[in-house]
């Protein structure tokens, strides 16, 4: 599954260690209940100036590409060293930098966020820095590729709500959808696309009800067609976060709780 992390930018005035203000970015990460301990990170990428850098700009070719990144992570407390924990090259063709080490650690510790700062070596870095603080399009995103660690009991229940070949009754699909295929690419951001799941089949009296009043519904259909027959409808969702542009035209990112269907009922 894809996650993308809550995300605020301070300003350069805000506390990083011994880090040189004009030309750094502090990055603040917050834990969403996607962002559970019982993960597996496959990959985790923080991508710089993605939208900002696909829009012709004389200022962007001013910029002398590759620029070299240090990453830091930023300390709790003041007058503390910040620790180095890469240097990385980003180019304006793959303005992105690998940090799949470093969310690995993270999401398997208990701390709340992940506070990490960005300093740009360039002859462009104050501009770089502050072109990030002042949000927009240069908004970074930070995407997570990660599998849960299931159960024997809850893999089972999975591939059990999984429609199977041939399988009519109510049931699991997937569907990979394109935000900009449905239009929506002018408001989303990140992610580009995303693994939907939806409920489809039919419903038999007593097959996966909903409630007794499903049940009732169901009975009722069966003997007089009096009621509408049970629909296949989710059931659980998981969450997901999208960054996109608020009212104001700025990039923000926001958490859906009701985005991934996870198990289906007839209602």
């Amino acid at each position: 599954m894809l996650i993308l992390c809550l995300l605020v930018v301070h300003t350069n005035e805000s506390t990083s260690g011994n880090l040189q203000a004009a030309t750094h970015v502090h990055l603040e990460f917050s834990r969403t209940a996607a962002l559970h301990r019982n993960l597996n990170i496959l990959r985790a990428k923080l991508t710089l100036f993605k939208e900002w850098l696909d829009t012709p700009s004389n200022a962007v070719s001013n910029v002398t590409w590759p620029v070299r990144v240090n990453l830091y992570r930023l300390p709790k407390r003041e007058k503390v060293t910040p620790e180095l924990l890469t240097s990385q090259e980003i180019s304006r063709t793959s303005p992105s930098l690998s940090l799949t080490g470093v969310v690995e650690q993270w999401v398997g510790s208990l701390e709340p966020k992940l506070n990490l700062g960005l300093e740009f070596r360039s002859d462009k870095a104050a501009w770089l820095a502050a072109s990030i603080t002042e949000g927009g399009t240069a908004m970074p995103s930070l995407m997570i590729e990660a599998e849960t660690r299931k159960a024997v009991r809850k893999a089972r229940q999975l591939d059990e709500e999984e429609c199977r070949k041939g399988d009519g009754k109510c049931c699991l699909r997937s569907l990979k959808v394109s935000f900009e295929a449905i239009g929506w690419s002018d408001w989303v951001v990140a992610p580009q696309s995303y693994s939907m799941k939806f409920c489809e089949g039919s419903c038999p009296h007593n097959y996966k009800p909903a409630s007794m009043h499903a049940q009732i519904k169901a009975r009722l259909h069966s003997l007089s067609g009096e009621t509408p027959a049970p629909c296949c409808v989710p059931a659980a969702y998981e969450p997901m976060v999208l960054m996109h542009y608020g009212n104001d035209g700025k990039v923000a990112t926001q958490l859906f709780d009701d985005m991934i269907v996870t198990r289906c009922h007839c209602a």
